[in-house]
């Protein structure tokens, strides 16, 4: 009964294994291009304010900075909450089954738990639960 169960692992762990160096690689890469953009955000603040301070001084250079980079904080904010909606309609709903096809589904399911208890039974035969022995 293990067999079956330790067939899909083996063949879960191969696939992630196969695709483990992929999703690391793009990890990587990604973060390797967060850091380039915070730095060159860096740079180009270190830039404006040394522009700034040059033409209006370091209090009002300091300010302009950091009013822009709040504008730029909630300008990201407010595309990373809006999720593009979806443009297609939901499709509508299938018509509910007659009356006559819940008979059939009723019977299937009864087939089904009757089979499975019988199997539950057959498999933990010789078996008892502890709990409940005196």
């Amino acid at each position: 009964m293990t067999d079956p169960v330790n067939h899909v692992l083996r063949g879960v762990t191969r696939a992630f294994r196969k695709d483990a160096g992929r999703l690391l690689r793009s990890a990587l890469l990604a973060l390797a291009g967060g850091l380039t953009a915070a730095a060159g955000l860096a740079f180009l603040t270190v830039s404006g304010y040394l522009v700034l301070c040059l033409a209006l001084g370091p209090g009002p250079a300091a300010f302009l900075i950091g009013v822009g980079l709040l504008v730029l904080a909630g300008g990201l904010l407010t595309l990373a909450g809006n999720r593009p909606a979806n443009k297609t309609a939901a499709a509508p709903l299938p018509p509910q089954p007659a009356a006559s096809a819940t008979h059939e589904t009723d019977f299937a399911s009864r087939m089904a738990f009757t089979a499975a208890y019988v199997m539950a039974r057959y498999l933990g035969a010789g078996r008892r639960d502890r709990q409940h022995e005196p």
